[in-house]
């Protein structure tokens, strides 16, 4: 079962991430009961955050996607320091005002902790190598366009943390 987090830091650091171009969406949830969630309850979760999303309308089939969860070399190379997030998260289309500290705080507010041994699923994958893993969502159709595109679910079972991740914009 999931219930969403709500906290104030939470919903500041959302705010002030979106005032600095930010273009990451984001959700984070708690996993009650004493397993390790299920790929069912990562898509619940994303689901929720397309729900949370509003506007623009997305047009959103779960049902189609197709999740690779992630290697453990994978997923290091996902939340390093320096690694692919943060250069995403640092280096949108028309720039940010964010700074690498900013990235750390979001990473440790939402769990994205590499030493806590994550669990991560890839939604959508390469739109270059495998354009068809995306098609499950219009959300994704600008960021295909240049950018990219992103949408993990990341659980973190010290913290008993899911976090949904979505970026896609381009130029």
């Amino acid at each position: 079962m999931l219930t969403g987090v709500e906290r104030p830091e939470l919903e500041a650091m959302r705010q002030q991430l979106l005032q600095a171009g930010c273009v990451f969406d984001f959700a984070l949830y708690r996993v009650e009961g004493p397993d390790a969630p299920g790929i069912e309850i990562h898509r619940q979760a994303l689901a929720g955050l397309f729900a949370q999303l509003g506007w623009p309308p997305q047009d959103v089939h779960l049902d189609r996607a197709r999740p690779r969860t992630l290697d453990a070399s994978d997923v290091r190379a996902l939340t390093e320091k320096g690694g692919a997030l943060e250069r995403a998260f640092l280096d949108p289309p028309y720039g940010t005002k964010l700074e690498t500290k900013a990235f750390r705080e979001w990473a440790e507010l939402l769990g994205l902790l590499p030493a806590d041994g994550l669990n991560v699923i890839d939604w959508v994958g390469n739109p270059d190598e495998e354009p068809e893993r995306s098609t499950w969502c219009d959300y994704f159709d600008a960021g295909k366009e240049w950018w990219g595109i992103w949408c993990p679910t990341a659980y973190n079972a010290r913290c008993r943390t899911l976090c949904v991740l979505a970026a896609s914009t381009t130029d």
